[in-house]
């Protein structure tokens, strides 16, 4: 069985992966080494890999090494299953590697588009011949509505509706509301829309934790897949198991 994990700025997720199917998943503010020996305990456990956007726990890497698991930390030099073209590798995100992985294992050999929408909103390209393209990052959900709260002196900080509000705000709670999802949206209509006049047959995935605000609004049917990084963390490290 495999040990996946994702450590994001805010949370880290962790699923345990039987081939392709996940037996068990949380998400945690923080790793505790006790809930970690728990999960290994209650699952046979040979490898693990770990994706982090921060210094990873020293104790959780000496526990795996102390119970025999064989670990990958993903980075720049990780063998990958697909190949990548980015030009400048040690700067890409793992969690947007990961994700692109991911969605080229549940649609091989096809042109993707992968949105996450977390903090950023990262759109990636997979093409045909299962080559990692690049894409773009644009300013997340909560990051817009906390840059026009922090930047200016009198508009409050407002959080996301699942129900989209009337397009011409009558308040400037509306206003703001109306001018952050649609503009959202618009934006990855037209991202989808100039990707799909350069590669036929695109498949759209979206993932991320804010993907649930726009999933059912968007025109062009779509993948939504909220595992979709774990999924190709956990195809990464059969690549690379021996």
């Amino acid at each position: 069985m495999n040990l996946v994990i994702d450590q994001g700025n805010t949370l880290t997720k962790i699923a345990v992966f039987d081939q392709a199917n996940i037996l068990y998943e949380t998400a945690t503010a923080m790793i505790d080494p006790e809930e970690m020996n728990s999960l290994m305990a209650q699952f046979s456990i040979e490898r693990a890999i770990v994706c982090s956007v921060v210094q990873f726990s020293k104790q959780i890497l000496e526990l795996f090494e102390k119970k025999g698991i064989q670990c990958f930390l993903l980075t720049p030099e990780t063998a990958l299953p697909i190949s990548n073209r980015y030009q400048s590798p040690e700067t890409l995100g793992s969690d947007r590697i990961a994700a692109a992985v991911g969605a080229n294992f549940l649609k091989p050999d096809a042109n993707l588009l992968i949105i996450d929408m977390g903090t950023a909103i990262t759109y990636d390209v997979v093409t045909s011949n299962n080559e990692y393209r690049g894409g773009n990052i644009s300013p997340g959900l909560t990051s817009r509505f906390r840059a026009l709260h922090d930047y200016t002196h009198k508009l409050p900080l407002l959080t996301p509706n699942t129900h989209f509000p009337d397009f011409v705000g009558t308040s400037t709670t509306e206003a703001i509301l109306s001018g952050v999802m649609y503009g959202i949206l618009f934006e990855i209509e037209g991202v989808i829309a100039n990707l799909m006049h350069e590669c036929a047959s695109l498949s759209v995935f979206l993932t991320g934790g804010d993907s649930i605000y726009f999933e059912s609004s968007l025109k062009t049917p779509i993948f939504a897949v909220k595992n979709l990084v774990l999924v190709g963390l956990n195809r990464i490290l059969n690549h690379n198991a021996f």
